[in-house]
C-alpha cells in the first residue's frame, strides 16, 4: 500500500528512502470526558503505532532507518534522557533490523516510566552510555570514536532529523485521508508535544501540503537552551523545517502559498524536562479515566495545554497522542537481573 505522501506526490517515492515498520494508520477517536469543549475533543493514537512498542518515534524511524540502511549503516548514534521513549523505539527496530544502537544518556527525574525504559533498552540490545549532564551527553555525541567509522549514523535526540520529520509530514496526509473518509471532522486545532522538534516541524509542513486549514500547536516539553545554544525554540523548530522543505522542494514539492511558520508554546514547562507539574498531574488523572495512558514529562504537559484550548476553540480540536501505550512487563521482566552500567545504577540509587 503507498503511503499517503507518496499517493500524493509520486516523485517522493523515488528520493526518500522508506520502509514499513508501524501500524498505520493510526485511528482517530472522539476523547470523552465532562469538561467544557469535549464535545469537540479528539485523540489521534500514535500510542498504538507497533504491536510491541508503540509511540510517535516509530514514524520517523520507518525513514530514518531506510535511510541508514541505504547508505549502508551497521549502527544508529544518539542521545537522550535515561527514560528516552526514542531511545527504546530505536534500540528496539535497530535489534530487528541487525543494526547496533548506542545512546549516551543524561539525567531526568526519576519515575517508574524511566526505570522501565532504561530496561528496555537493555532489553533490546542497546550499548548504553551514562554522560550526567545534558550538555555532556551532547558534548560526547558530538566527539567520541564513532565519528570516524563510516559505518555508523548519526541520528539527533528524538530522531529529529530532515527523514524523521517527512515521517511526520506523512502522517498529516494520513490525517486528510481519515478526515475525507469520514472518520473525524477537518480539526481546527492539532496540538503535540515538542522535545525534538520533528513531530511540529512535520505536521506543520504537512497538513500545509495536504491542504489542512488546521492550526498545529506545538507544547514544549524540553529545555529551550542548552547553556548559550537554542535546543527547543521556535527557531530550531524553523530550522529543521526550512532543511525538510528544501528536500521537499528539491523534488518539486510546494506549497501554492509561502511555507508556514511553526507555533510552540512554552507556558506549559514547568521547573525543568521531566519535572512534573500539577496541572499535567490533572490531565493524567482525567485521561487515566478515559483509558489513555500520558506521562509526565511529555504528553501530560501536552493534554494540561490541550485542554485549555478546549475551552476557548470554537471547533473540533485533535491531540496527537505521542506515548507508547504497549504493556512491556514481559519484556522488563526479562532484564531484572542484567547487569547496568554501574554509574546509572549509583545515579538510580541516588
Amino acid at each position: 500500500m503507498s503511503l499517503p505522501l507518496f499517493a500524493a506526490y509520486p516523485a517522493l517515492a523515488s528520493s526518500i528512502a522508506h520502509q514499513p515498520m508501524a501500524l498505520l494508520p493510526t485511528p482517530v477517536e472522539p476523547l470523552g470526558g465532562n469538561g467544557k469543549g469535549f464535545s469537540n475533543a479528539w485523540i489521534k493514537r500514535d500510542d498504538l503505532t507497533h504491536n510491541e512498542y508503540g509511540g510517535n518515534k516509530i514514524r520517523k524511524l520507518e525513514f530514518i532507518l531506510a535511510e541508514a540502511v541505504g547508505q549502508g549503516k551497521k549502527r544508529v548514534v544518539t542521545f537522550g534522557a535515561i527514560g528516552t521513549n526514542h531511545g527504546v523505539a530505536t534500540s528496539m527496530l535497530c535489534q530487528q533490523q541487525g543494526i547496533a544502537c548506542t545512546v549516551f544518556l543524561f539525567d531526568q527525574p526519576i519515575s517508574k516510566t524511566v526505570q522501565q525504559n532504561l530496561q528496555l533498552m537493555q532489553h533490546y540490545g542497546a550499548e548504553l552510555i551514562y554522560c550526567g549532564s545534558l550538555f555532556s551527553s551532547v558534548f560526547r555525541y558530538y566527539f567520541n570514536q564513532y565519528r570516524l567509522n563510516k559505518e555508523c549514523y548519526f541520528l539527533f535526540a528524538g530522531g529529529s532529523n530532515v527523514a524523521g520529520t517527512i515521517g511526520f509530514v506523512n502522517a498529516a496526509f494520513e490525517l486528510k485521508a481519515q478526515i475525507d473518509n469520514g472518520e473525524m471532522p477537518e480539526p481546527e486545532l492539532i496540538v503535540c508535544p515538542v522535545g525534538s522538534s520533528s513531530t511540529l516541524a512535520g505536521l506543520t509542513i504537512g497538513c500545509q501540503l495536504a491542504g489542512l486549514n488546521t492550526q498545529v500547536k506545538g507544547i514544549r516539553v524540553a529545555p529551550a537552551f542548552l547553556g548559550p545554544f537554542p535546543a527547543c525554540t521556535t527557531g530550531t523548530v524553523g530550522a529543521l523545517m526550512k532543511k525538510t522543505q528544501q528536500q521537499l522542494e528539491a523534488a518539486g514539492v510546494e506549497p501554492k502559498e509561502k511555507w508556514k511558520k511553526p507555533e510552540l508554546i512554552s507556558d506549559y514547562y514547568g521547573e525543568g524536562y521531566g519535572v512534573a507539574t500539577r496541572a499535567g498531574e490533572l490531565a493524567q488523572l482525567s485521561m487515566l479515566q478515559q483509558g489513555i495512558k500520558v506521562e509526565q514529562t511529555y504528553t501530560a504537559k501536552a493534554v494540561a495545554a490541550f485542554y485549555d484550548e478546549l475551552a476557548v476553540a470554537s471547533g473540533p480540536c485533535l491531540y496527537w497522542h505521542t506515548y507508547n501505550s504497549q504493556d512491556m512487563a514481559e519484556q522488563v521482566e526479562q532484564v531484572e537481573n542484567k547487569k547496568m552500567p554501574v554509574e546509572l545504577q549509583a545515579f538510580l540509587a541516588g
